[in-house]
């Protein structure tokens, strides 16, 4: 048994050398191709990974839910596009609450 027996589940592990490569040649390949890339988070979820992506040359990034878009605000994020509804007042008082502090687009 090794250190991976110590992990409670669930828990992600990442390469990093494997991430920070596939982040490189995909923004290599939109770069090329004169596509201002947006990447989604809602996978990785991570600011690290988003940040790694932001220096690779992103335009900005994705994210699915709210509560996510907040997070990455927080972190320093300030364009954000919003692909998920908004439904209830408490909602939209809190994307115009962000929306006075960055930059973002909902899409729905």
């Amino acid at each position: 048994m090794g250190p991976l027996d110590t992990l409670d589940t669930p828990c992600v592990l990442v390469d990093l050398d494997v991430a920070d490569a596939n982040i490189v040649r995909h923004q290599a390949y939109l770069t090329a191709h004169g596509i201002a890339a947006r990447p989604h988070i809602k996978t990785h979820k991570t600011v690290d990974l988003a940040r790694a992506q932001m220096a690779a040359g992103a335009v900005g990034i994705t994210c699915q839910k709210l509560g996510e878009a907040e997070v990455m605000a927080d972190a320093g994020f300030t364009d954000i596009l919003l692909t998920y509804n908004i439904v209830g007042a408490p909602k939209l008082a809190r994307l115009m609450a962000l929306h006075a502090r960055i930059a973002i687009a909902v899409v729905a």
